[in-house]
């Protein structure tokens, strides 16, 4: 208000009449303050479209808000399929994966290898399935006690020894994978990804002999499911279980979710960024056409009158 007195008052001393702004002029002035490109940013850098309201310009500002909510939900959707899936799956891997019927099979199979006529000798000693171990529920890792931990590490650092000397015995190459502590990221894939660890699952074929479960029959002869990286026709797996494709299935679902979530995010940055740059630059442009608006006024006869020079550069004061 004190801008619009200080203007109304230089018209009258420059055109000496009684002039009086009219309705339109009075408009022109009040819709032509000055504004914060810094504020305006900032606005939409928290909230896209708040500083496009700021400037008036209601349709990107609803354009910008709207894209935020969506957005938003679409991570909160994806984030929490995603969660809800590893969860899931996790779960399953505890339930129908077992290290223990891994094991038991790894211990056969380093039997097999150096069966094997033109095998390399596996030297590692077997895998030691302590009674200690066989009264832990592999289950519930949440309930053990320290001792218990303890016992499962020192049962997987046996596990990954014997795996670290043994090899497949289709090709002869050395295993790529051993088999990371029980609860670990790479524990849950590994399980579900490489047919290598396709005998731990509950459906995989095998037997049970003097209370243990086994791939060397009662005549000493290895089952054909010894073998899981066997290939059938079509490169097929035939030994490999339902339940390890519907486990490698179920995981990247879960983790294509949680990819979705994260890779929005950087959407939602560049919509913040995108957003405040455009507040910023048209506070800029709106503080430009003040400066010609505020150069000729006109009174109420319609004439139009040179005012003298106002402008409101934002790093300045008035002059």
């Amino acid at each position: 208000m004190r801008r619009i007195a200080l203007i109304l008052g230089l018209l009258v001393i420059t055109d000496n009449v009684q002039a009086q702004p009219t309705t339109d002029s009075l408009e022109t002035l009040f819709s032509s303050s000055r504004r914060s490109a810094p504020l305006a940013f900032g606005m939409s850098a928290v909230v896209p479209g708040l500083g496009q309201a700021y400037n008036r310009h209601w349709i990107k500002a609803a354009v910008g808000i709207a894209g935020e909510a969506t957005v938003l939900l679409l991570y909160a959707s994806w984030r929490q399929q995603g969660v809800d899936g590893r969860d899931a799956y996790q779960m399953d891997a505890h339930m129908h994966w077992s290290p223990i019927k891994y094991a038991y099979w790894l211990n056969d199979y380093a039997q097999y290898l150096n069966q094997l006529p033109d095998g390399r000798l596996v030297t590692t000693p077997p895998v030691n399935i302590s009674p200690a171990l066989l009264n832990i529920d592999l289950t519930q890792p949440n309930t053990w006690s320290d001792s218990e931990r303890l016992v499962v590490r020192a049962f997987f650092q046996e596990i990954q020894l014997l795996e670290r000397d043994s090899y497949h015995g289709d090709t002869g190459a050395a295993f790529s994978h051993v088999l990371p502590f029980f609860g670990e990221q790479q524990y849950y894939e590994l399980v579900g990804k490489y047919f290598q660890f396709a005998p731990g699952w509950e459906d995989y074929v095998a037997i049970i002999r003097d209370g243990r479960v086994t791939w060397i029959d009662e005549n000493g002869n290895f089952i054909q499911s010894i073998e899981p990286e066997a290939t059938g026709p079509g490169g097929t797996k035939p030994n490999v279980s339902t339940r390890f494709y519907q486990y490698a299935e179920d995981h990247a679902d879960a983790n294509t979710y949680l990819r979705r979530a994260s890779r929005i995010t950087t959407l939602l940055i560049v919509n913040h960024v995108l957003a405040a740059a455009d507040a910023a630059i048209f506070a800029r442009l709106h503080n430009r056409r003040i400066q010609v608006r505020l150069g000729l006024l006109k009174d109420i006869q319609g004439r139009t009158h040179v005012a003298p020079h106002v402008s409101f550069p934002l790093n300045r004061g008035m002059h």
